[in-house]
C-alpha cells in the first residue's frame, strides 16, 4: 500500500524529531517547510559540547538527522526537505505536477551551485588544509587573513553578482512580484531565502551584512518569502 508523504511524517507509535545544532545551517530550510506544511516536530538542538560523544552514534557522522514516527531514520536534508514539502495538504510547496517539479528542481540546482561557488571562500578561513594551506593552528595569521580576504572579496566581486543576476531573471520570469516560480512559496523559495539571507548576516569576515542592497529584486524577494504568513509565524516562534 503506498503511503503518502503526510501520513509518513505523522503516523506512527512516535513523533517526528529533527536533530540538528543549535543553529540554522542546512537544517532550517526543513524546520520552516515542516511548519509552513503544518507537520509537527520536535526541534532537538544538539550542544555543540555533546557533539563528539553523539557523532559516533549517527549513521554517516552527521546531522541532520530526522526520525520518523515510524522509527525510520532520514539523513540527507535535501531529502527532508522534498519530503516536508510533498507534505504539504495544500499541494503547493512541492506539486506534485510533474512540470513544476522541474522548475523546483532548477531553483534549488540554482542555490546549490551558489553554495557550491562560494565554499572555498568559506573553507579557507574554517579548515584551509582542505584547500592545500596549513592548517589555521599552522598558518601565519596575517598571511592567512590575507589569503581569506582575497578569496571573499574575490566572490563579492565575481560570482554573487552573477549569481544574483539569474535569481532576478528568474523572479522577473515568474511575474516579479512574487517568488521564485510564480505565486505560490514552494520548498525552492524557502532554500534559496535561507541560502541568500546567510550573506546578510555579517557573520562572515570580509563580507558585510549589506552585500545584497545592490540587488533590489533580491531584497525584495527576501522579504516577502518572510512575510509569507506561515513564514513569519515560523519565526516569531523562535523569536
Amino acid at each position: 500500500m503506498t503511503q503518502s508523504a503526510h501520513d509518513l511524517l505523522t503516523s506512527g507509535d512516535g513523533k517526528l524529531s529533527l536533530h540538528y545544532f543549535s543553529i540554522e545551517g542546512v537544517a532550517e530550510q526543513v524546520r520552516i517547510t515542516l511548519s509552513v506544511a503544518g507537520i509537527p516536530f520536535d526541534d532537538i538542538r544538539v550542544p555543540f559540547s555533546e557533539w563528539q560523544t553523539k557523532k559516533p552514534t549517527t549513521k554517516y557522522g552527521q546531522l541532520p538527522e530526522m526520525i520518523l514516527p515510524n522509527g525510520q531514520l532520514i539523513t540527507e536534508s535535501m531529502a527532508m526537505l522534498r519530503l516536508a514539502g510533498e507534505a504539504d495538504p495544500e499541494g503547493k510547496l512541492y506539486p506534485a505536477d510533474v512540470g513544476k517539479r522541474l522548475q523546483i528542481e532548477e531553483a534549488l540546482g540554482l542555490t546549490a551551485d551558489l553554495s557550491r561557488a562560494w565554499r572555498p571562500a568559506l573553507y579557507i578561513g574554517m579548515r584551509p588544509e582542505k584547500l592545500g594551506h596549513p592548517k589555521s593552528a599552522d598558518w601565519a595569521k596575517e598571511e592567512k587573513d590575507a589569503t581569506v580576504k582575497k578569496l571573499r572579496e574575490a566572490f563579492l566581486a565575481e560570482e554573487l553578482p552573477r549569481y544574483m543576476g539569474y535569481y532576478a531573471d528568474m523572479i522577473k520570469e515568474a511575474g516579479g512580484n512574487a517568488f521564485l516560480l510564480g505565486e505560490d512559496l514552494t520548498i525552492a523559495d524557502i532554500a534559496a531565502y535561507q541560502g541568500l539571507n546567510y550573506y546578510r548576516k555579517g557573520v562572515a569576515d570580509y563580507v558585510p551584512a549589506d552585500c545584497l542592497e545592490p540587488y533590489p529584486d533580491v531584497v525584495a524577494f527576501l522579504k516577502r518569502v518572510e512575510e509569507h504568513p506561515k513564514v513569519a509565524a515560523y519565526k516569531a516562534s523562535k523569536a
